[in-house]
């Protein structure tokens, strides 16, 4: 979809990026940053300020990842600097990750590698690449029976990252994601209504729904796994994974339950989450990227179902986690539902909606200086990416040129003509699905 761009969108994210480098903390070639965050201290989870660690969701890689695509956009050698420093960090740091959550792309050194890739190729530099792709090969070479399953810290997360880099690796990534797609394959729970991927014992009732921990976000990695392999079984188990959360849709929410056992609800009933980590918003873009490579119009009705659930909350800036601005559970995140749908539905009234909340931002906070509303709560203002003010600036790139700059959200792999495509794309809606715009 080509359309004009804001610069008020950038100077947005010019701004935050400014804000990034100068409180920065430096020790040598290394810096870090201060922030608010949850830690569990004496016996309860509390607001705690403290330096930042090493990851994509919350640490300084995801800061560098940030810095690097405002980079390419604004060419300031400060920008540059700092995320050199950010990685510099986050490399000293990479180990200090619990091991069981190294694999994963927003936990763990899968995603410290996929940030020093997209650096090393926004600032050209060979050695950046090559230090990414080695890392890759190391965090997805653990035992696979140890292996965590979901996008956030597991096999799902590492297989789209493994995927997306093939092409700078001088290892064969998709050998390593195929076997972690296997990994999938063999763990899942198999029901009448659909496949299923269990978490850590004791997290919830049932298998979750959802993108970050369940079977939407697992689902659509093995969908993406399936298009550059070709392989069948990849495909039959995504939509055995996407199955399994159809039977669970409420009509009377428009939404799909939230089973985690530590989520206050009505005594016997699951609740209903709306951000891209539980609930519509991250179902949803499920939903539209496994409508671009199987044109199944299945999907596409169910990404518009939840297009239009995300949309009521957005126009309400008091309902539920949309207090915050941010991509994990804020208005930010949820509106990058819109900004795919612009992009893969070629839908002008999505981008409508999308830009509304960007310009909802602006008036808010941006020009009458106030604090950006950030994930944690009971804190601050934080500075990392999923949580915080490196990822609102990265809602605002992806405003300003969503070409160029893709979704932390839904990492697609680049070089898309390339992939062997499931089916080709529809060049029209099929005639069982009505255009967004009507719907909305």
């Amino acid at each position: 979809m080509t359309t004009s761009r804001d610069e008020a969108f950038l100077e947005v994210a010019a701004h935050l990026g400014r804000r990034l480098c100068r409180d920065a903390l430096w020790a040598g070639g290394r810096c870090n940053w201060l922030g608010d965050s949850m830690e569990f201290i004496d016996g309860g989870w509390n607001v705690a300020h403290r330096s930042l660690g090493a990851d994509l969701y919350g640490g300084t890689s995801g800061i560098a990842l940030f810095l690097a695509r405002l980079y390419s956009l604004t060419p300031d050698p400060a920008l540059r600097a700092t995320a050199l420093g950010a990685l510099a960090h986050a490399h000293a740091h990479a180990q200090k990750i619990p091991t069981a959550l190294r694999l994963g792309l927003y936990t763990g050194s899968t995603g410290i590698a996929y940030a020093t890739a997209i650096a090393g190729e926004t600032f050209e530099d060979q050695a950046l690449i090559d230090r990414a792709c080695d890392m890759l090969v190391e965090a997805t070479a653990g035992e696979d029976d140890d292996v965590t399953l979901d996008v956030l810290a597991g096999a799902a997360g590492a297989i789209v990252a493994l995927i997306d880099l093939r092409h700078l690796a001088r290892h064969d990534l998709v050998t390593i994601a195929r076997r972690l797609g296997e990994r999938l394959v063999a763990r899942a729970k198999r029901g009448e209504g659909g496949w299923s991927w269990g978490g850590p014992a004791g997290h919830a009732e049932r298998n979750l729904t959802g993108f970050s921990h369940g079977a939407a976000g697992i689902a659509w990695a093995l969908l993406e796994l399936s298009a550059v392999t070709g392989e069948a079984r990849f495909r039959d188990a995504a939509e055995r994974g996407f199955a399994y959360e159809r039977q669970w849709f409420s009509k009377t929410h428009q939404n799909w339950p939230d089973f985690r056992a530590d989520i206050p609800t009505p005594a016997g009933q699951p609740g209903f989450m709306m951000a891209w980590c539980h609930g519509a918003p991250g179902i949803g873009l499920s939903r539209l990227r496994g409508y671009q490579l199987t044109g199944d119009p299945t999907m596409r009705g169910e990404a518009e179902a939840a297009m239009r659930a995300t949309m009521r909350t957005l126009a309400d800036p008091n309902v539920g986690s949309q207090f915050d601005f941010t991509l994990c559970h804020g208005r930010a995140g949820n509106a990058e539902l819109f900004v795919t749908a612009a992009q893969l539905l070629d839908d002008p009234t999505a981008r409508a909606v999308a830009e509304g909340v960007g310009r909802y931002g602006i008036e808010t906070y941006r020009r009458k200086d106030l604090p950006w509303p950030c994930g944690v709560p009971g804190g601050g203002e934080t500075p990392n990416l999923l949580l915080g003010l490196a990822g609102i600036g990265h809602f605002y790139l992806r405003l300003y040129d969503p070409e160029s700059v893709s979704s932390v959200l839904i990492p697609q792999p680049r070089h898309v003509a390339e992939l062997r495509k499931l089916v080709a794309m529809p060049t029209t809606p099929p005639s069982s699905a009505q255009p967004l715009r009507h719907q909305l």
